[in-house]
């Protein structure tokens, strides 16, 4: 009797053995793509904050300038101010823009004209991304001006690539995505209409980013229902005194 209980209870371990191997096989993989999709969603959330990051420099560095100042350009060369490294030659749009080129010496500077910036980590690419800068005067608490007069300024419009103009209308793919800018007239306006005190006389500067994000895993589970690459866009909202509203002088 007791050998034969033995042999009953080595029977019934390894039943429970490879009952265990067959569920660890069934949950292995389930557990496997869930740590994955937390490392690429842990991937895109840092890559948005570095994106969110330089919006808000770029509208910090162009909330101290003046939109309106203008400079002789030099007959000689037309694309004379396109450049990040010459600091004495500005322009108010397209230095900002150059906050989201690469640091100077880094791998991703490429460009001897759009360099000297702070994005080490999405750099631009011309045929894809974008950015999109306004300007706002509000007057009574209401936008009465908006600059430049087409309503913004885009880096894909004035970059040297002329066959990817207008890169912030589309997805990744190239098909239609956005309308008009996150911060139109209608959206501010609105921001204004929810302060607690009234704004009579106001300027604000708005920066947005379009970037199309690389999947770094690139697994086929996920690209089935999330495009690779996928577009972040991020934006910023500053005060820009220089755009605020003038008197008109009494003659």
């Amino acid at each position: 009797m007791i050998r034969t209980h033995r042999v009953r209870a080595f029977h019934f371990g390894t039943h429970q053995h490879g009952q265990s191997f067959v569920e660890m096989a069934i949950i292995l993989p389930i557990l496997l793509l869930v740590l994955l999709g937390v490392v690429e969603v842990a991937l895109y959330i840092a890559r948005y904050m570095d994106i969110l990051d330089l919006t808000r420099e770029a509208a910090r560095f162009a909330s101290v300038r003046d939109p309106f100042e203008i400079r002789p350009a030099d007959a000689s060369n037309p694309l004379w101010d396109q450049d990040c490294s010459t600091p004495g030659r500005f322009d108010f749009y397209y230095d900002t823009a150059c906050l989201f080129s690469p640091p100077a010496g880094s791998p991703t500077c490429t460009s001897s004209t759009f360099c000297n910036g702070f994005n080490r980590f999405a750099p631009l690419n011309p045929a894809t991304d974008d950015i999109l800068i306004s300007v706002y005067t509000v007057t009574n608490n209401q936008v009465s001006n908006v600059w430049p007069s087409t309503g913004y300024w885009v880096f894909s419009d004035h970059d040297s690539d002329v066959d990817h103009n207008g890169n912030w209308t589309r997805n990744c793919d190239g098909s239609p995505s956005e309308a008009g800018p996150y911060y139109s007239v209608d959206r501010v306006n609105a921001h204004l209409s929810q302060t607690s005190g009234a704004l009579p006389n106001k300027g604000f500067v708005a920066v947005e980013y379009f970037y199309c994000h690389e999947q770094a895993l690139n697994l086929p589970m996920f690209t089935l229902f999330v495009s690779n690459p996928v577009k972040i866009h991020a934006y910023s909202l500053m005060p820009l005194p220089a755009a605020q509203p003038t008197a008109t002088p009494i003659p």
